[in-house]
């Protein structure tokens, strides 16, 4: 599933809910090899990818949240000029996490958020569309279990500022499968979050993150030499609140630098809209209790 920026957050107080529903789109046209484009080939290809994930959280206790999603393509699509596209859709991978309340100071407005997961593929794997078996990019699970280790921290530094950092590394099990015999690299994710409340109800984030995978590898430990990446991406978002407690995001994923090992279609852009509800039931349970 691709990384949704707006999903990391600090562990949850105790007895809330929070359920969220985020649809992105992403699109690809540009082979790259190493820092630079690429056009030495005879064809031309375009990727497209339709996309929604369902989130949850729930703070368990005052210093454990339990958190969970999963994915869905409506479709991941490889266009090769003069073909037929090879389209994959399905569900894709579920994770499950634990949040951990490490370190809360309100007076401070620091919180430190340290996070252990695993992934699931769940989703269908070696799928085949029309008697063609189609390429692992195109999947739509990743047909490996993963696991997951991240952290969050917060500080607010202003009345209306407040600057956020989001590292997390995850590892692959091996796929061995009926078509295929691989293990993703693993990868690294550090990002930098700056977000100010223009109004009231309006708030503006500005996120820099830097992704980092390894090689892959097939039969024989070898690796997967045009595999791997180290990507920059600019993540601007704009955030309404309304009702209290909902919360209403529009974002983008925009890189600003892209090395590819070998020759790999690389990443172009991507647009998400994220829908999100709060539930506090300790307060739900007192405004019933006044009634």
């Amino acid at each position: 599933n691709p990384f949704i920026s707006d999903a990391e957050q600090p562990a949850l107080p105790s007895k809330v809910l929070t359920v969220a529903l985020t649809y992105r789109y992403s699109h690809s046209g540009q082979y790259y090899h190493l820092d630079s484009p690429y056009s030495n080939l005879d064809f031309r290809q375009t990727a497209r990818v339709n996309y929604a994930e369902l989130q949850l959280g729930y703070g368990l206790t005052s210093w454990l949240t339990f958190m969970g999603d999963l994915g869905y393509f409506f479709n991941k699509t490889l266009h090769t000029a003069g073909q037929e596209p090879m389209r994959g859709y399905g569900l894709g991978d579920a994770a499950l996490y634990l949040k951990f309340n490490l370190y809360s100071n309100p007076k401070a407005r620091l919180t430190v958020s340290p996070t252990i997961g695993m992934k699931f593929p769940v989703g269908v794997f070696d799928q085949e569309v029309n008697h063609v078996k189609l390429p692992i990019s195109v999947q739509p699970s990743s047909g490996s279990y993963k696991y997951l280790a991240s952290v969050f921290i917060s500080k607010g530094v202003a009345k209306k500022l407040a600057l956020a950092g989001f590292a997390s590394f995850e590892y692959a099990r091996l796929i061995h499968s009926e078509n295929f015999y691989y293990r993703y690299g693993p990868q690294w994710i550090a990002a930098l979050y700056f977000n100010y409340r223009i109004i009231t109800d309006l708030g503006i984030d500005l996120q820099i993150r830097n992704e980092y995978r390894s090689k892959a590898t097939r039969e024989d430990n070898l690796p997967v030499e045009s595999s791997g990446y180290d990507i920059l991406v600019f993540t601007p978002q704009f955030t309404y609140t309304f009702r209290k407690n909902w919360f209403l995001s529009a974002f983008a994923d925009i890189p600003v630098y892209k090395y590819y090992n070998g020759i790999q279609l690389s990443f172009g852009y991507a647009v998400s809209i994220r829908l999100t509800r709060k539930i506090d039931f300790i307060t739900l349970r007192a405004r019933k209790q006044e009634k």
